[in-house]
């Protein structure tokens, strides 16, 4: 989708910040939108609901922190194709985060993995920190950031869950930063 495309999405949807649920089925089918109406199903039941952040995107908090992005063709941050839906769940690298990563599959240590390899640290946290995650050692990475699935399967989609109910956790136990990023004294 174009620039001008997105641009004009945008403003159409900014006065009507459109639900979720009435977009999804005008640009998802078949197995692929029962995952996402599956998901958005899970994330209402635990007390949360999407709101429209921009053109195709939700963002999805609890008690006033992020939680997730759902974002569908159309939003100006990630090119989907049609057909796509993307996820992005936030993450803290702690030990809660690699504790929970040891018990999962293969295929998500790998997709773990490599989002925490490909993670640059922002402003807030640089040069980054050292964390040993599902047995691997990482340097001067960042302190939080998201994990990102496109169309995941029902392997991925209940990985997306726990990780969502991790991050749930996290805000219930105050073990999050003030902020989206660890402050360099505050680093662990």
């Amino acid at each position: 989708m174009s620039d001008k495309t997105n641009e004009s999405l945008f403003k159409k949807q900014k006065n009507v910040r459109p639900k979720i649920e009435d977009v999804l089925t005008n640009v998802l089918e078949g197995d692929v939108l029962k995952n996402a109406q599956d998901f958005l199903a899970y994330i209402k039941e635990n007390k949360m609901t999407p709101s429209w952040a921009s053109a195709n995107s939700w963002k999805v908090s609890y008690k006033g922190k992020g939680v997730c992005y759902i974002r569908l063709p159309g939003t100006a941050w990630y090119a989907l194709d049609a057909g796509y839906w993307h996820l992005s769940v936030f993450a803290q690298y702690d030990k809660h985060l690699c504790e929970f990563i040891l018990g999962e599959s293969e295929a998500v240590k790998a997709l773990v993995d490599n989002h925490v390899a490909n993670s640059e640290p922002c402003g807030g946290c640089m040069p980054g920190v050292d964390r040993k995650l599902a047995c691997k050692e990482f340097k001067s990475i960042a302190s939080c950031t998201s994990i990102n699935m496109k169309n995941p399967d029902d392997n991925f989609l209940a990985f997306a869950k726990r990780l969502v109910a991790l991050r749930r956790d996290a805000i219930k136990g105050d073990r999050m930063p003030k902020c989206s990023y660890v402050k360099p004294g505050d680093r662990v």
